[in-house]
């Protein structure tokens, strides 16, 4: 009885793992913008050379946009799940901190392939941050609902099931761009933009 008193004492309410999350998810998108430099140009520019500096920002900024969409999705489905938790323990909670250690690091990844497009290892760097963010989040997932562990016991399987499945959508991309960066057929960290998309027609299907 002692040792499960002692265990009972690494249970936190959930709302102080949200609450860092959200401002670290905060954080990290708006940190992603300033991987994009202004165009260095003398003040005197005419309009045409500005609008091909801008044209030239086109990839910067794309890469953003997709980085960006990435969080928000993240996001979403962090919310998404965390309403069926009712409480945490340590387990869950240092999962979540290597979830968000990544976060933090995804403007690192998207200014590296911003600054070296077309290179391998910027690539599977990217990919590989995004890869991790799912994993540690995948996980918490198990251990939460293994035995319903941390959520309520009449949470029905086939919401802990749909669940396990969405988390699988971002990995399987990441595994796919990995798989296809050293090709150089074309940006590969460009697969992710349908994500959002594919997560929202997830969640309207039974």
């Amino acid at each position: 009885m002692g040792n499960d008193e002692s265990r009972d004492l690494f249970f936190l309410s959930p709302q102080r793992l949200e609450a860092i999350t959200d401002g670290i998810f905060a954080v990290g998108m708006t940190l992603l913008v300033l991987g994009i430099d202004v165009p260095a140009l003398p003040r005197g520019v005419s309009g045409a050379e500005l609008a091909e500096a801008l044209w030239k920002l086109g990839l910067p900024l794309f890469k953003y946009l997709v980085s960006f969409l990435l969080l928000g999705s993240f996001w979403v489905t962090n919310i998404g799940q965390i309403r069926y938790v009712r409480r945490v323990d340590a387990t869950f909670l240092w999962l979540g901190m290597g979830s968000l250690l990544l976060v933090a690091l995804l403007p690192f990844s998207t200014s590296l392939v911003g600054d070296f497009p077309d290179r391998t290892p910027a690539e599977l760097f990217f990919h590989a941050n995004i890869f991790g963010i799912c994993a540690f989040h995948a996980l918490q997932w198990v251990h939460a609902t293994k035995g319903h562990r941390l959520v309520d016991p009449g949470l029905a399987w086939e919401i802990v099931d749909g669940a396990k499945r969405q988390n699988l959508l971002a990995p399987a991309f990441a595994v796919i761009g990995m798989a296809i960066s050293p090709l150089e057929i074309f940006e590969s960290n460009f697969i992710y933009i349908a994500i959002p998309f594919l997560a929202a027609l997830r969640r309207r299907m039974p």
